[in-house]
């Protein structure tokens, strides 16, 4: 198998640089990879609908904040 067919494809995201800089904290201090901490808190949300609502109400009064 060629290097090329290991390759997981990725595609960059915009975030904060403060979102960034917690993410990336939070990944060190527990030892994991980045990218597999927002691969797992992705699935989290995907499966527990009390915590996916209370991500989209968050980020409602985020966009109202950030327009006012």
């Amino acid at each position: 198998m060629s290097t090329d067919n290991l390759k997981i494809e990725k595609k960059k995201i915009a975030v904060t640089e403060q979102t960034y800089e917690k993410l990336k904290q939070f990944s060190r201090y527990n030892g994991l990879k980045l990218r597999l901490t927002i691969d797992s808190m992705i699935d989290i949300i995907l499966q527990d609908e009390e915590l996916s609502k209370r991500i989209v109400q968050l980020t409602l009064d985020k966009e109202t904040k950030s327009s006012e």
